[in-house]
């Protein structure tokens, strides 16, 4: 298999050191009501809240102080920039003042609302298109009061589907036999069964409710997440998750294409996580076919049994749900590791973690992996802030 370089860039260095780390911006270069020396500044501390005057305002760091949000205060935010990507809400870390925990966030060039579950400091982070210039990343923001009425979703209903030969992805086209194809047909029901109460399992307590296709509508807008016979090849652009095992000397026939596992799909078609759970009908898809290996030296350990095929096809469909709602990547063994199959043997689940972020570089098959120190997720604090559940 073609296995994609990476290099790593961290903004910053790990957690461990944060509390010294002098802080720099990367998008801009100068800042409202700092210090005009060139001494270290902490924009989650030394920045003036922005004004709630619905105004654009040239922004001249990438972090923007909202001020002290009380519970129920709903602002408009609105965010523009020709590179701008996505939108972040941060809440105050209550482990280090030079960062921030993810609480919600929207996309650029369009108002969204955002109603404060907890109170706390607030901040806008403008996440801009990895590998943009510094000199083309200028941005507006607008804010101000927004509906009192408004309040986000309580839950979000994600509707599981299994294609009725979804099982038939793991034969092996090549050396498979129809003994092993039959008994993967006589496991279909039980595996559907065991992957619904994974993930029952792994959302129960968050406002993430699991349907399969016989539940009742739940009446409110629910997201979908489909199991797929296919394998899905890798395009150019996709960050990989990957998984099958790079071919040795004495396997040289296990050079494989690249493959993708699962993927969000939007209404226009494009594969892209939705910052902030703003999108409660999105979907999402889980490509069974990319866990099996072809021959029978290139085959796979997830499908061994029951238990390891179920826990990759839930695994990497928690992943999934987790881009639906709106978490990013972290690095670390979690549901979202980039490449969660890689623990499938094991039980996973989801940790805090600073924010990773992936894109590959142009005219190459490398990625770059940038690790943003100063945006913590937190699954448990994020569901409660970006939700409207009591």
């Amino acid at each position: 298999m073609k296995r994609t370089h990476h290099r790593t860039s961290l903004i910053g260095k790990p957690s461990a050191g944060l509390a010294a780390l002098p802080f720099m911006l990367l998008a801009f270069s100068g800042c409202p009501g700092a210090n005009d020396s060139n001494d270290p500044y902490n924009p989650f501390q030394d920045l003036p809240p922005i004004e709630y005057s619905g105004r654009p305002i040239d922004l001249e760091s990438e972090i923007v102080p909202l001020g002290l949000l009380e519970e129920g205060q709903v602002l408009q935010i609105r965010v523009t920039g020709d590179y701008v990507q996505a939108v972040l809400i941060l809440a105050e870390d209550d482990e280090f003042e030079e960062a921030g925990r993810l609480a919600g966030g929207g996309p650029p060039d369009t108002s969204f609302l955002y109603r404060a579950r907890i109170p706390a400091k607030y901040y806008l982070y403008v996440l801009f298109q990895r590998g943009v210039s510094e000199f083309f990343r200028e941005a507006t923001a607008a804010v101000e009061l927004g509906d009192e009425t408004y309040s986000p979703p309580a839950a979000q209903p994600v509707r599981v589907h299994f294609d009725d030969d979804f099982i038939r992805g793991l034969h092996d086209p090549i050396d498979g036999t129809t003994d092993e194809l039959d008994f993967l047909d006589s496991i279909s029901d039980e595996v559907r069964r065991q992957v619904i109460e994974r993930l029952e399992s792994i959302f129960a307590g968050t406002p993430i409710e699991i349907l399969d296709a016989e539940d009742p509508v739940s009446g409110e807008d629910e997201s979908t997440l489909r199991f797929r016979r296919d394998t899905r090849l890798a395009d150019d652009e996709d960050v990989l998750d990957v998984f099958l095992p790079d071919p040795d000397d004495l396997h040289p026939e296990c050079e494989s294409p690249r493959v993708v596992f699962g993927r969000i799909v939007n209404s226009e078609g494009v594969s892209d996580m939705d910052v902030g759970n703003q999108n409660h009908a999105d979907a999402a898809e889980v490509f069974v076919g990319s866990f099996q290996g072809e021959g029978a030296t290139c085959r796979t350990a997830v499908i061994n049994s029951i238990s390891t095929i179920v826990l990759g096809l839930s695994h990497t469909a928690a992943h999934e749900i987790g881009h639906l709602v709106g978490l990013f990547h972290v690095p670390l063994t979690d549901i979202m590791e980039r490449s969660p199959t890689l623990a499938f043997q094991r039980e996973l689940s989801f940790r805090r973690g600073q924010v990773l972020l992936d894109y590959q570089l142009p005219r190459s098959n490398e990625i770059e992996t940038t690790v943003l120190t100063t945006v913590y997720q937190d699954p448990d604090f994020y569901f409660q802030a970006a939700f409207g559940r009591p």
